[in-house]
């Protein structure tokens, strides 16, 4: 006999807790199966046997969940042992992280430092210039065609040189300061400090008589282009000098870029070409380079 139909025939629903309520299970149905009271012997053998099978069933269960004192040792030993590894970890996770945060802060230093560095560097550079300022005429010697040029003067008999940053324009164009591009020969006026020249700013927006010829030959074509006439015309020579003697060289890279889209050159663009054509300097400069004699 199964124990579900041991459990149906002492009308359990499932295997009781403890001995007594089996005890108590079997009494009440003895009562009515008992050949005594009117029940078959065949029935009354059926209840014998399925209380003897819950009692069996129920040793079972309990041996199961009987504690091994072993068995117990043996787990609390294997507990105490997970707890130390657990606490050993946590104790080398938490240095792994203390180190890790102190070489996130050491490298955030020196970025810190690198940025401060920069930030600070023009400022400490233009300050010593000050302190006691010269000028002098200087010449391009190199430029990687990127972002950085070489720039060369004489003082007091001695050649000194210091490295100046532009930005590249239109694809093709090095350009400092004023925006006009960068090419080996260019002169420029450097500001320096007389006891200390490697201190040295670059003043490209003063060009030498040369450097203004390079230039025409440049924007001679956009001019032209502009007024609608040759390049061989006099009203483009009149206009360029013009325009360098009001406007400066910040007013020549307005035209030579007139076309060149802001997200390219975020200075020297349309806009302010724009602008320039508009003023009222421009148009009496416009006016009288094309009348004719």
């Amino acid at each position: 006999m199964k124990i579900n139909k041991a459990l149906e025939i002492l009308n359990l629903e499932k295997l009781p807790a403890s001995k007594d309520d089996i005890e108590t299970a079997y009494k009440l149905r003895a009562k009515k199966l008992h050949p005594d009271v009117g029940g078959s012997e065949e029935a009354f053998q059926e209840l014998s046997e399925a209380y003897d099978i819950a009692l069996k069933a129920l040793k079972v269960v309990f041996k199961a969940v009987e504690k091994d004192p072993k068995e117990e040792a043996l787990k609390r030993k294997r507990d105490a042992m997970r707890e130390e590894m657990l606490k050993r970890r946590a104790v080398e996770d938490h240095r792994r992280n203390v180190q890790a945060t102190k070489g996130i802060y050491a490298i955030l230093g020196v970025l810190g430092m690198i940025l401060l560095i920069i930030l600070i560097k023009p400022r400490f550079n233009a300050f010593m210039v000050e302190r006691n300022p010269i000028e002098q005429m200087g010449t391009v010697t190199y430029s990687d065609r990127t972002d950085k040029f070489m720039v060369t003067w004489n003082w007091d008999g001695t050649d000194y040189e210091k490295t100046f940053k532009g930005r590249f324009v239109d694809a093709k164009w090095l350009v400092a300061d004023a925006g006009m591009p960068v090419i080996l020969g260019n002169q420029y006026i450097v500001r320096f400090n007389a006891n200390r020249p490697n201190f040295a700013v670059l003043k490209d927006e003063f060009i030498s008589p040369e450097t203004a010829e390079v230039f025409f030959n440049i924007v001679r074509h956009p001019l032209s282009n502009h007024l609608g006439i040759s390049v061989e015309d006099p009203a483009v020579v009149c206009l360029y000098w013009s325009l360098l003697d009001r406007f400066g060289v910040d007013g020549l890279a307005h035209v030579l870029f007139s076309t060149t889209p802001f997200r390219k050159n975020w200075y020297h663009n349309e806009g302010t070409f724009q602008g320039l054509i508009e003023s009222e300097d421009y148009k009496k400069m416009y006016r009288s380079c094309l009348v004719r004699p």
